[in-house]
């Protein structure tokens, strides 16, 4: 009897320490230490488990891992709220998940990490959690992506204000089961325009030096554009490539804009470098060619413009030194029916003149002529 007694209370004291290992968050995963609530949750956890359910197993033998539902005013998917009862319940395994299914978790605090260089993220305990290696219950948290990672700070604190101690209702938006990975989102509209966009993007280890690819301006910084390729990764377009387009000084993201580069801006470009993960774009060809003739075309036009302000200005010059000369008007030009007029007075005043010559001779002696003409007239 001894014995059998002894067995009991070790076998109790086994699925104690086991149930209680699903409740450690790992280190690895989210870096939070567990507050005093939490530990006695896991404890109450265990002992019910143990004392309700020792002979049930699941996965070959595993035992199930349960957990504590939140309580009070929740928030749904819809915005609205209603209340729930929060309640023991066994963990959903992560393998066993689907897309777009609905979990109510809450916000785990001192998990925040809203400085993080891919964006402002926050954690919930949605009541799933994975088998690891050894065989024990890991608890999986989601993930949600508060906002982008140029979002205002206060926008984002007000956000995340919003879904703190209470329940919330969050959908499953991925899932990777190799390395115990779970997003929420916090509305269905949302979780199916990222996966919308998710769908249709490429891998950027596909995209080779060279590719030309058709890209959206989604962030302008001092060192460049962050261009949307299409691809899971976006691309840097250097402010240098910029200004060698250009060819001129570009000041910062003031300058960017200047030329045109705002945001939601489509361009046309080419993959300059793909390495380390990190994308590097350029202008292609066919837009450097372009932005060369067009840089020519400006150039001529204000050589022409040059030209014809010189010639103004010379012209200018002129009238001014005629009006100090007191040639207020430039002297008119002879029109083509005034030169007629006056070839026909010339050729009217040289027919008078013939004629008066004609007049003083009016007798003409032709004989007398001849004769003059041959020397005969001396006889």
């Amino acid at each position: 009897m001894k014995t059998l007694l002894l067995l009991s209370k070790v076998s109790i004291l086994a699925g104690i320490f086991h149930a209680t290992a699903a409740f450690s968050p790992s280190s690895s995963n989210l870096g939070f230490s567990s507050t005093r609530s939490q530990q006695h949750r896991r404890k109450c956890a265990s002992l019910l488990f143990t004392a309700a359910s020792t002979d049930s197993v699941t996965d070959e033998g595993l035992k199930p891992c349960f957990w504590k539902s939140p309580d009070g005013l929740c928030r749904c998917l819809d915005g609205e709220f209603r209340t729930v009862k929060g309640k023991w319940e066994q963990r959903i395994q992560l393998k066993d998940l689907k897309v777009g299914q609905i979990l109510i978790g809450e916000k785990i605090k001192n998990a925040d990490r809203l400085n993080a260089k891919t964006g402002p993220k926050i954690w919930f305990d949605v009541g799933v959690g994975r088998i690891d290696s050894k065989g024990n219950w890991q608890m999986v948290s989601g993930m949600y992506r508060v906002a982008k990672s140029f979002a205002k700070p206060s926008v984002v604190k007000k956000k995340v204000q919003k879904l703190t101690n209470k329940p919330v209702e969050l959908v499953v938006h991925r899932i990777f089961p190799e390395n115990g990975y779970l997003e929420v989102k916090i509305s269905e509209e949302e979780s199916d325009k990222d996966l919308e966009k998710i769908q249709q993007k490429v891998s950027v280890s596909s995209l080779k030096e060279g590719e030309e690819v058709i890209g959206k301006v989604v962030d302008i910084r001092p060192y460049g554009c962050i261009v949307d390729v299409g691809a899971n990764r976006n691309g840097l377009l250097h402010i240098q490539r910029i200004a060698d387009l250009f060819d001129k000084y570009i000041d910062k993201e003031k300058g960017i804009e200047e030329v045109g580069l705002e945001r939601g801006a489509t361009i046309k470009v080419s993959v300059k470098s793909n390495q380390k993960k990190r994308l590097f774009l350029d202008f292609t060809e066919e837009t450097k060619q372009l932005a060369k003739e067009e840089a020519i075309a400006n150039e001529k036009k204000k050589e022409e413009e040059a030209e014809a302000r010189e010639k103004a200005e010379a012209e200018a010059a002129a009238a001014a030194m005629a009006a100090s000369f007191g040639f207020d008007e430039p002297a008119e030009e002879d029109s083509p029916s005034d030169i007629e007029d006056d070839k026909a007075a010339m050729w009217a005043s040289y027919a008078n003149d013939y004629a008066d010559d004609y007049a003083e001779d009016d007798y003409y002696d032709e004989d007398a002529d001849i004769e003059d003409s041959l020397g005969l007239g001396s006889y």
